[in-house]
């Protein structure tokens, strides 16, 4: 599988074209091996992981319920990647002072998934192309 990566007039990341051609089955293998790619961490694993973030950041005493903020975090972050999610919340921990709210660990995930999820839409793209073509075939 040939790959690029399609860039912004500012060079910034946008995507991939997969610029040579492929059978359905090297598609499909490839999509296969992705999906196990973005797996999602268990809720026990990410619930951990943002504790460890809450203990090792500050907090305004917000009167909020933690189990509610965590229960809620953790159901957002079944989306995205089991690495994507302990990495980011480990980068976050790194560098900021608070304990971020849903928006600063979306960002920060999103950012660390961002490329195997811009490979699926390449992949799936692909897979589009080979069924357009082959019922352009059949008319």
């Amino acid at each position: 599988m040939k790959i690029e990566e399609k860039l912004t007039s500012d060079f910034d990341f946008k995507g991939y074209i997969i610029t040579n051609d492929m059978t359905e089955s090297q598609i499909e293998h490839a999509y296969r091996l992705l999906i196990n790619a973005l797996q999602p961490a268990d809720d026990r694993t990410i619930a951990k992981e943002l504790l460890k973030l809450r203990a090792i950041t500050s907090h305004r005493n917000d009167g909020g319920d933690i189990d509610i903020i965590i229960e809620t975090f953790v159901e957002r972050l079944r989306d995205y990647p089991s690495d994507s999610v302990l990495k980011g919340l480990k980068r976050i921990g790194d560098k900021s002072k608070w304990f971020p709210s849903w928006s600063e660990i979306k960002d920060e995930v999103d950012y660390q998934s961002r490329h195997r999820r811009a490979l699926m839409s390449a992949l799936e793209r692909k897979r589009d192309e080979k069924r357009y073509a082959f019922l352009r075939q059949i008319k």
